[in-house]
């Protein structure tokens, strides 16, 4: 199975969930998904497949104010990352894994098998539930001063983005042709907001910024 095909597969189910699918290759999902929530924050769900196995797959949460996968550097809770065995109870794994092993969170769902693909989607409904009545952790990324600087830029960039092309700058770190279907102004309007507010500035900072706004702005007029 290619992981084109895996991703269709799955992606009709998790759409059923309201996230939204989106082809993105920065931060390095095979298979991205996000939604937008009633709190202003969003909820993305990325899914890996193995390297050594075409079928194989597993997905991991990332919670907060933006959309940017995996990152937890600095001050942004670990805890917004994380894979749905570590929201599950003993028992519940010990179901859903089919296995004895008390301290296995992590498990690979086959793309292959309608059931497993089941019951990794009522993993999902489970356990975001879980993930987002966490007021605790919601408290820590509202208090981030990472979080707060990266939703900052994200912002800045989806109002500076109509202006962009009669602003005029130089730019030397945007890509050299569209990403993911992001068209370029995106990229532009990333390395202008970085460079405005004294940001990092390198090709990979202005691709994961422009990602990361031109997915938010998707997502905030989709509700």
């Amino acid at each position: 199975m290619t992981k084109d095909k895996l991703i269709s597969r799955i992606k009709i189910s998790i759409e059923k969930l309201g996230y939204s699918f989106f082809k993105e290759s920065i931060t390095g999902a095979q298979g991205f998904f996000s939604k937008k929530l009633e709190n202003g924050f969003y909820l993305s769900l990325g899914l890996t497949i193995d390297r050594y196995s075409d079928d194989a797959f597993c997905g991991t949460f990332y919670y907060s104010k933006t959309v940017r996968w995996s990152a937890v550097w600095g001050d942004i809770p670990e805890e917004s990352y994380i894979r749905p065995g570590h929201l599950l109870s003993e028992i519940e794994r010990k179901h859903y894994f089919s296995t004895e092993n008390r301290n296995l969170y992590d498990y690979r769902w086959s793309g292959f098998d309608n059931l497993s693909i089941a019951h990794f989607v009522e993993i999902i409904k489970l356990t975001e539930v879980r993930l987002l009545n966490d007021n605790y952790l919601k408290n820590r990324i509202e208090d981030s001063i990472d979080v707060t600087k990266l939703s900052h830029y994200s912002s800045e960039v989806k109002k500076t983005v109509v202006k962009i092309n009669s602003i005029n700058s130089s730019y030397s770190f945007i890509p050299d042709k569209e990403i993911d279907r992001i068209p370029m102004e995106w990229f532009k309007a990333a390395e202008y907001t970085l460079k405005t507010h004294k940001g990092i500035l390198n090709k990979n900072t202005v691709k994961s910024l422009a990602a990361d706004a031109f997915i938010q702005n998707i997502l905030d007029n989709n509700t």
